[in-house]
């Protein structure tokens, strides 16, 4: 007789994407701070108790779990959720929840790898604190994450690098005297803003003053630099919902 060992856990996730899998069952990926990134197989289902498990789960609702993993299955199972910190002010602001659910979007697909990394996790739930925090401004949240993000992630520029006339190479990610032959840089004019802009923090975001098609622009930058150095972010459904909130 063989013996069905299951292994109970209590970890900290934050829900990144629900998929619907069959009528009962739904896929949720997280991203933990004990196991790195995860798969829980949840039950759909419907009334009271499957909306509140919703709520629970809904992408960057940072909550706590008692998790069971079966030997030799990928998807977990999660049980006793609770949710960490109350998110008040994202749930009743669109222009907040419109920046969360880019966050999330952008989070599933960087953090793909399993393994551990608490100071990323500490780096999100940090961010996701500051944007619940009605003296934070939205309009420029979602720039600053993906910079101080990058910085996370080792692909940030060095913006001390930059002298006036500098060019910024896009695909090595360094400020050149002149532009390289691959064509993949910034205009002179551009550069500067780059490497401005690359200095941001969540202290100083609110100086950084920016209309919609800048903020467009500089995002769809972003974007392009994340999709040379990690993995591909051209096609992300959240970035026209900000597109067209801020002015």
């Amino acid at each position: 007789m063989r013996l069905l060992i299951v292994m109970h856990k209590t970890i900290r996730i934050i829900p990144l994407k629900l998929v619907p899998h069959s009528d009962r069952t739904a896929i949720l990926a997280a991203y933990s701070r004990e196991l790195g990134r995860v798969s829980f197989a949840v039950n759909a289902g419907s009334g009271p108790a499957a909306a509140r498990r919703r709520a629970l789960l809904m992408p960057l609702n940072p909550i706590e779990v008692v998790s069971s993993a079966r030997p030799g299955r990928e998807l977990l199972t999660m049980r006793e959720p609770r949710a960490l910190m109350p998110l008040h002010q994202i749930i009743s602001s669109p222009e907040r929840s419109a920046v969360a659910l880019f966050m999330a979007e952008v989070l599933e697909r960087v953090l793909r790898q399993s393994d551990p990394e608490p100071l990323i996790f500490d780096f999100i739930i940090d961010a996701i604190s500051r944007l619940n925090d009605l003296r934070t401004a939205p309009a420029n949240f979602h720039l600053c994450f993906m910079i101080r993000l990058a910085n996370m992630l080792g692909i940030a520029p060095d913006p001390t690098d930059f002298h006036p006339g500098m060019i910024f190479d896009m695909a090595d990610g360094i400020f050149r005297l002149s532009a390289p032959l691959h064509g993949r840089s910034l205009s002179a004019a551009d550069s500067a803003v780059a490497a401005r802009l690359f200095k941001m923090t969540w202290q100083n975001q609110h100086a950084f003053s920016l209309n919609r098609a800048q903020r467009n622009q500089i995002l769809s930058l972003i974007l392009d630099y994340y999709s040379l150095h990690l993995t591909d972010l051209s096609n992300l459904r959240s970035p026209s919902i900000l597109h067209s909130l801020f002015l």
